[in-house]
């Protein structure tokens, strides 16, 4: 385990480079510094001038959004900046916080959009939280599913042939497909969700195939076939998610704060949604030595806001928290008895990073910012 000499990003996060000591991340958020800024938002107006207005008074693009801080800086920049006008569509959750759900309508109403939204088969979702938790450590897999189909799926359906995401996950934080592209068309595949064969799901006879199909992903011959361009934002304009949450509030978005205290991040406006739905965030440190404080700290590095030094106590102190809400919702959802529960927390930490003592407590074989500790 070696860590980025610039941020605090592991190698062990899957699909993560490092070239000289530093990680891909870093290096490609560096990029943003000589990029020609001026000509790619020239592209995207060129990109708004060949759909705006095409069904008349209608719809002329679709923004998947979730209603978080990078969802209104997208329809800030579609809406506002390209004069476009577009469809938002997102997938609901099944514990929505109310400041979550109050960022929604507000995306709504500020920027005078309509929105569509696919709210998730409670059955469904609720089978396949705890199936995904127990065979892949990755209790959102269906959620994220949705995520990523029902927008290609609903843009094809309304006959628009432009669909716009905010940032390329892989190449802005690290991953396989770590190209910088315009196209969105590879997202399914960087790896937030895994491809799984979706017969495991219905293995123990409690769900059909017809019941995961919206979660079935169009392929990309099928969207080449009608002809949709989707796109990454972040490849048009500079991508900064603390600048965006900045940009956001000026639109009326709320942070989590006045609501809910998160235990286990260092900021409450990433990702605040869904309480239950962090489960799979905490579930990278069991894995991968890292979570959500490790990400928001290496932001905040690579734009300057602090220092590597300065972020490593943060990190030492609320990436290994799991929040007890956390844990509540997702048994509640499910019905998980709290020992089985543990009991599958256990199966997905990494020995290589965690011993574990007498008592069935873990703790860290590695020093944040350091690696491995010698014994």
């Amino acid at each position: 385990m070696r860590y980025c000499s610039k941020c605090l990003m592991p190698d062990t996060r899957p699909g993560i480079t490092f070239a000289d000591g530093v990680c891909a991340p870093c290096i490609n958020y560096s990029k943003q510094m000589t990029t020609d800024w001026n000509r790619r938002r020239k592209e995207l107006a060129e990109i708004c001038d060949k759909y705006r207005g095409c069904n008349g008074n209608s719809y002329d693009c679709a923004i998947a959004i979730s209603g978080g801080k990078d969802s209104h800086f997208q329809v800030y920049v579609m809406k506002e900046l390209m004069k476009m006008n577009p469809i938002l569509l997102a997938v609901g959750n099944i514990d929505w916080t109310e400041t979550g759900r109050r960022n929604l309508e507000n995306i709504s109403d500020v920027f005078n959009c309509d929105v569509i939204a696919l709210n998730p088969n409670w059955h469904v979702t609720r089978i396949m939280a705890k199936k995904a938790f127990m065979k892949l450590g990755s209790p959102t897999w269906y959620a994220d599913a949705l995520i990523y189909a029902y927008p290609y799926r609903m843009a094809m359906k309304l006959g628009l042939k432009l669909l716009v995401y905010g940032e390329n996950v892989n190449y802005m934080y690290g991953g396989k497909y770590n190209k910088e592209t315009p196209s969105a068309m590879l997202q399914p595949l960087n790896d937030v969700v895994k491809p799984i064969d979706f017969n495991i799901w219905c293995e123990d006879g409690d769900l059909t195939p017809k019941d995961l199909e919206s979660a079935r992903q169009p392929d990309i011959k099928e969207c080449e076939t009608f002809g949709l361009e989707s796109i990454y934002i972040s490849y048009f304009m500079p991508w900064d998610s603390y600048h965006n949450y900045e940009v956001a509030k000026r639109w009326g978005f709320k942070h989590l704060g006045h609501e809910y205290a998160r235990e286990g991040t260092i900021e409450q406006f990433n990702q605040i949604d869904s309480i239950g739905y962090l489960l799979n965030q905490y579930l990278k440190y069991p894995k991968y030595g890292h979570a959500s404080a490790t990400e928001m700290a290496s932001r905040w590095i690579r734009v300057g806001l602090k220092t590597r030094d300065e972020m490593i106590p943060y990190v030492k102190q609320y990436d290994k928290n799991l929040d007890q809400g956390i844990v509540d919702t997702f048994r509640s959802f499910t019905g998980m008895p709290v020992r089985e529960f543990w009991q599958v927390m256990d199966k997905w930490y990494n020995r290589e990073l965690f011993e574990q003592d007498r008592d069935g407590v873990w703790h860290e074989k590695f020093e944040v910012g350091v690696g491995l500790m010698k014994k």
